[in-house]
């Protein structure tokens, strides 16, 4: 290792541990001890780390408010050190980290965090050319059972307990915000990019069934026969093409496979 590379490491692991042994390298003046030195980088470092957490989880910071925000960002920062070349990955487990606390509070704003990480990914996600209606008009009906939709890059499936959508659209929308509501069995939900917006619905239980199954890899065929425990077997194929059309016109399939012939 080489000299400029030891001092990287050892003033990383003061900044990241709080290892001291890179203060026998720091110059002390008369006014300004070492001490002062290392603390007006380890506390710029640390500051630099929440403004991160608070640009990816705005909502959750008004539900938290600055001083609460402030400690649960600093626990975290303690406890999971940034690993990431780019300061706009950090946070990212986050969520699981406000679900694993003891508070029973945290709960509901845990969904809340994961849901504004998953925009953020969303916006983020590769940009691909969409299928549309044209495209698959032009594949023969009988070819249908072997088709393999493939989603978009930006897709995501959440699942939530909460009515953290909800409070994360008042919040945005600079409303007053209304209170957590825990619902019996979780809303499932989709989230996607359309055109540089980040778009989302509550799902009924039989196409988020649907979605689950396509973005697993399973042919339209398969896709239609599971549909039979959600709706009566003949109205399985209107209701599967009636899925298929809103997911091409909503912009959610990049594109259709087909299954070779010996595969079944």
């Amino acid at each position: 290792m080489t000299d400029l590379q030891d001092l990287q490491s050892r003033f990383q692991n003061f900044l990241l541990s709080g290892q001291n042994d890179i203060s026998q390298f720091i110059v002390a003046t008369e006014k300004v001890p070492i001490t002062t030195r290392l603390g007006i980088y380890k506390n710029a470092y640390q500051a630099r780390l929440i403004e991160a957490l608070a640009s990816n989880y705005p909502c959750l910071k008004v539900c938290l408010g600055d001083d609460e925000f402030q400690k649960i960002a600093c626990d975290y920062i303690q406890s999971h050190p940034s690993s990431f070349r780019s300061i706009r990955w950090f946070g990212d487990e986050l969520a699981l980290y406000l679900l694993q606390l003891e508070d029973k509070k945290y709960l509901y704003l845990a969904e809340l965090a994961e849901f504004e990480w998953k925009m953020t990914l969303t916006f983020d996600a590769a940009e691909r050319e969409l299928l549309t209606i044209e495209q698959m008009a032009a594949i023969p009906p009988d070819s249908w059972g072997d088709m393999l939709m493939i989603p978009q890059p930006s897709l995501q499936r959440m699942n939530f307990f909460w009515n953290v959508v909800s409070i994360w659209q008042r919040i945005a929308n600079e409303e007053n915000s209304e209170s957590p509501i825990k619902k019996s069995k979780p809303d499932p939900w989709i989230l996607w990019r359309l055109d540089y917006v980040n778009r989302f619905y509550a799902l009924s239980d039989d196409e988020a069934w649907a979605i689950d199954q396509m973005i697993a890899g399973v042919s339209f065929g398969k896709l239609c026969e599971g549909l039979c425990a959600f709706v009566d077997e003949q109205e399985v194929g209107m209701r599967a093409a009636t899925l298929l059309k809103g997911w091409i016109q909503s912009g959610l399939l990049a594109e259709i496979k087909l299954l070779p012939e010996d595969i079944p």
